[in-house]
């Protein structure tokens, strides 16, 4: 879920389902989300079980198609934060981070793991995340989404840039 431009690295989603492929795993990948390489990952993904949904404002719709996966996939390695990578927690999807930038913080237990930014890497993170309990992972990714409220994502961003908020 997101933008679908050269940052976020959704090209790396589609090879990682090649690789779960090529391993075999029947995944179904399912891109929601439109941007400049859409044109280029539709080619990328020819032969492999994809559906590009383009951008979808029903947040309704988004959440639905989030609960029903099994596994999400944030591959970008420059998140300042990951409100994606939050979304499917929230929904109860573990999720497969990359490595790098502060997506990886919000993946802790059965939430989900990070994985090197490479196509392998993130199949093998797909593969582990399957292998627990589907009823942990959920529980576990929800009980994560928890602890991130507005409140305390906000008063947790402010304390890392030292700034005071004082009420009126």
């Amino acid at each position: 879920v997101g933008r679908l431009s050269k940052e976020k690295r959704p090209d790396l989603a589609i090879d990682a389902l090649a690789a779960l492929h090529r391993q075999g795993c029947a995944a179904r990948l399912t891109m929601v989300g439109a941007g400049p390489l859409l044109d280029e990952l539709r080619v990328r993904a020819a032969g492999l079980p994809v559906t590009f949904t383009g951008h979808i404002p029903e947040r309704s719709v988004v959440a639905h198609l989030l609960a029903t996966a099994d596994v999400a996939i944030a591959p970008c390695p420059y998140e300042s934060f990951g409100l994606a990578v939050l979304e499917a927690l929230a929904c109860g999807t573990a999720v497969v981070v990359a490595d790098r930038g502060a997506a990886g913080e919000l993946v802790t237990g059965r939430a989900g793991v990070r994985a090197e930014t490479n196509a392998p890497a993130m199949a093998a993170g797909v593969q582990e995340v399957l292998s627990w309990s589907r009823p942990d992972r959920r529980r576990d990714a929800r009980a994560r989404a928890e602890a991130f409220s507005w409140e305390t994502t906000v008063d947790g961003l402010l304390a890392q840039h030292d700034v005071e908020v004082m009420a009126p």
